[in-house]
């Protein structure tokens, strides 16, 4: 059976990849789920963690610990 390519990274992908690199950068420690909501205009943070589920399956970045806020982190 033939593999397909992956999918581009779709559009909130982009946007959500993108606002956790700038906020490590800028303030050392990853968004919450409320802050990226927030910053993007996302509905619900569910909707954020979708996104951010999605994010870390395709190895993107990585979610650490439980029940912590600020648990997203970049692979190195």
């Amino acid at each position: 059976m033939e593999r397909r390519p992956p999918r581009e990274l779709g559009y909130r992908g982009q946007q959500v990849i993108a606002l956790v690199r700038e906020t490590i950068a800028v303030d050392g420690s990853a968004p919450s789920y409320a802050m990226i909501r927030d910053r993007l205009g996302f509905r619900d943070k569910v909707d954020v963690c979708r996104v951010v589920e999605r994010l870390e399956n395709r190895g993107l970045l990585s979610r650490v610990g439980s029940g912590r806020v600020r648990r997203i982190r970049l692979p190195s």
